[in-house]
């Protein structure tokens, strides 16, 4: 592949990866979330059960500071309550409360339904063939970075 056609790749690659991040934004807005918030939900729904903190962190990857900053808003909510993890006040759960479940019902629920609709559109095949060059590519871009990074580091 030339230069004008990698070009021409990285161009389309972003502007439908920019595309898709602006549709969640615009649901997330009208939902009266950031983005990060909607995400925090998104992934406790999605995942059915407490996470920390830091697993929410670690998940969504987003720093600890941007994510205790959301939680932070929806506990003030009264969608979120944090509760310690096996008595340990540093590591505290994320639970959703009656008032968050009732929430995620009339917002999350429908990005899953919005979500399924969507990709029903796809084939089995194409759905997994999505998944895999997706992983492809993160998984190549990592190893770039991490040279990159290296040789930063190194002065290179």
């Amino acid at each position: 592949m030339n230069a004008s056609e990698l070009a021409a790749f990285w161009k389309d690659f972003n502007r439908l990866y920019n595309e898709n991040g602006q549709l969640y934004h615009r649901v997330a807005r009208s939902c009266g979330l950031s983005d990060c918030a909607l995400w925090l939900l998104y992934t406790l729904r999605a995942e059915d059960t407490p996470l920390t903190q830091t697993q929410l962190s670690e998940t969504l990857s987003l720093s600890r500071q941007t994510v205790n900053s959301a939680l932070k808003k929806l506990v003030e909510a009264g969608y979120l309550r944090l509760e310690a993890a096996d008595g340990n006040l540093k590591n505290k759960q994320v639970l959703v409360t009656e008032a968050g479940d009732a929430f995620l019902r009339r917002t999350v629920d429908r990005v899953f339904g919005m979500e399924n609709a969507a990709v029903s559109h796809l084939s089995g095949e194409e759905r997994a063939a999505l998944l895999d060059l997706s992983q492809k590519l993160l998984d190549a871009f990592r190893t770039e970075t991490e040279r990159f990074l290296k040789a930063q580091d190194t002065g290179d």
